[in-house]
């Protein structure tokens, strides 16, 4: 039972990782660089908190978002940056 729950922890993991490269990709089209995203919370609420340099500004922002949400997020982003 312990190699399943690892097993799929490394399936959820690279999940993650996936949906996280579209979202920086789509950000890289707006001019903005993701610098890296860390996971915070439990897993009852799972947030990840991503930090990101833009154009607008010298310094480095962060935001959070949930996964299902990145969606929204990036739809957000092409709102504000276009």
């Amino acid at each position: 039972m312990e190699f399943l729950t690892k097993k799929l922890e490394i399936l959820m993991s690279s999940s993650i990782q996936d949906e996280f490269k579209v979202f920086k990709d789509e950000l890289r089209k707006l001019n903005i660089e993701v610098q890296k995203v860390v996971k915070v919370g439990n897993g009852s609420m799972d947030f990840h908190e991503v930090f990101y340099k833009s154009p607008r500004y010298e310094e480095v922002k962060s935001i959070y978002v949930q996964r299902h949400n990145l969606d929204s997020m990036i739809e957000k982003f092409k709102q504000a940056y276009h």
